[in-house]
């Protein structure tokens, strides 16, 4: 039961942080990447106490969302039990940030990231 309680408490913490922000206040490419015939995209966020781990965290949240475009994804049970984990597997090459957005509420900063990744790179990446 301790193994479920670190997790969901930080879940609902970022999700009251979220709560923070103005849905109006969201960048539209964060819910509508933009489609290229030359790249893949991809967007992330995360809530932090400072910018910088903000930033990290949502550029992985987007590094993490691009994979799962490109890659496979596998769900594993573990001991017929309720938890399951989902792992990725992608190899993603010449990933670049292509647009972020900070807000600051308070002491809580929200971070977008939009990153994206050279279509020509998916045959090479494929597993």
């Amino acid at each position: 039961m301790k193994k479920f309680l670190l997790p969901a408490l930080l879940l609902l913490f970022t999700v009251a942080c979220m709560a923070q922000v103005d849905v109006n206040q969201i960048p539209k490419w964060y819910n509508e990447p933009p489609k290229s015939i030359w790249k893949i995209y991809a967007s992330g966020t995360a809530t932090a106490p400072t910018v910088e781990i903000a930033e990290k965290k949502a550029t992985i949240d987007a590094k993490v969302q691009l994979a799962r475009k490109v890659g496979s994804v596998e769900y594993k049970r573990k001991n017929k039990e309720v938890i399951a984990s989902e792992v990725v597997k992608a190899e993603l090459r010449d990933v670049k940030v292509e647009r972020k957005m900070t807000i600051s509420n308070q002491k809580m900063h929200t971070v977008f990231v939009l990153v994206s990744m050279k279509k020509k790179h998916l045959k090479k990446a494929k597993i």
